[in-house]
């Protein structure tokens, strides 16, 4: 079964895939712009199965959210 996307989860999905350093993963903050409506999108894409987003909280820094593309099943 396909899932169906949204044009901004098409958008989002894509950055994702081209990813920062390497194909299919990288910082949010660095693949898009963060915000509420990205995090909203990001949300979307997790619970469809298509990404996996790590939330990252060191002390002294904003939280920053790691994400990559989820393993095939």
């Amino acid at each position: 079964m396909t899932a169906t996307l949204t044009p901004q989860e098409t958008s989002l999905l894509n950055s994702i895939t081209q990813g920062m350093d390497a194909p299919g993963s990288g910082w949010l903050h660095e693949l898009a712009d963060e915000s509420l409506s990205t995090n909203g999108t990001l949300g979307s894409l997790v619970k469809k199965g298509l990404v996996v987003s790590t939330k990252i909280r060191e002390e002294g820094c904003p939280t920053a959210y790691w994400v990559e593309l989820a393993p095939s099943a």
